[in-house]
């Protein structure tokens, strides 16, 4: 199961409440494969996809402003994303292909979001954190 705890806080108010829904869209996306339709599995799929890209990008926008040293590594993760959503895109779509695995896409999906809040996005909220002192 995919789900946001409070040892995921950045500490950024915003961020954590950003992380809050991209956490519950991926669970809704997770839960949904097998269990339901697959135009409701592509439906939920968008629905992640779009998140991130809001959510990617309001932080992007936030570390441009603050000059963050890290951006182009953020942001590549931020892409390399992105890009494996519109990959499970293409493979959920594919006619008469066999579908998501549950197990892989949930797996994969999770490990992301987790290594990515836990390293990535602290190290960046500690910069801000850190020029607000």
């Amino acid at each position: 199961m995919i789900a946001w705890t409070p040892d995921l806080a950045v500490g950024i108010e915003e961020i954590d409440a950003q992380h809050q829904e991209l956490f519950r869209r991926a669970e809704r996306f997770v839960s949904s494969l097998g269990q339901t339709s697959r135009q409701e599995v592509g439906i939920l799929l968008s629905y992640l996809r779009l998140y991130c890209v809001t959510h990617f990008g309001a932080e992007e926008s936030w570390m441009r402003e603050v000059e963050y040293p890290g951006y182009a590594q953020h942001k590549a993760e931020h892409d390399g994303f992105v890009a494996s959503l519109m990959a499970l895109s293409d493979e959920h779509e594919k006619r008469g292909g066999p579908g998501l695995q549950a197990t892989r896409v949930s797996t994969f999906v999770e490990r992301w979001l987790q290594d990515h809040v836990t390293s990535t996005d602290v190290a960046f909220a500690r910069f801000v954190l850190s020029r607000s002192e």
